[in-house]
């Protein structure tokens, strides 16, 4: 594979794992707070969420290493002072990737919550039982 196919692959998957991390984020701080019970969206319940959050969160660490390591050479052209520009590129990717973190990032939050169902296994049985 080209290097420069390869620097696209990798920034693309880095820009999708972010934007999965912020909406995650904000699906789990807005629409299921702590305590948020039996809510699941989308067929997944907070902690279920927490999980992919914190695996698309180790993805983009690691994409993020392999964009430093592609980019080793831009980074000592642009350390050095000799770095060109890609301008209509890079501007229409910019684009691009913001009107796609914007409704990725909505998303979660206009998603219904779907509550969950009391009885059942577990401490929140035990729980709702008791009131």
């Amino acid at each position: 594979m080209k290097q420069s196919i390869l620097i696209k692959v990798v920034d693309l998957c880095s820009f999708i794992a972010l934007t999965l991390i912020v909406s995650t984020g904000t699906l789990l701080e807005f629409t299921l707070p702590a305590r948020s019970g039996r809510s699941s969206v989308w067929g997944l319940t907070r902690h279920q969420w927490g999980d992919v959050h914190w695996y698309v969160s180790i993805f983009f660490l690691l994409m993020m290493s392999l964009h430093l390591l592609t980019h080793l050479k831009y980074i000592k052209q642009v350390v050095l002072g000799h770095a060109s520009s890609e301008r209509k590129y890079r501007v229409g990717i910019g684009l691009v990737g913001m009107i796609a973190l914007i409704v990725i990032l909505l998303a979660p939050v206009l998603s219904p919550v779907e509550e969950g169902q009391r009885g059942g296994r577990g401490y929140g049985a035990r729980h709702w039982q008791q009131e």
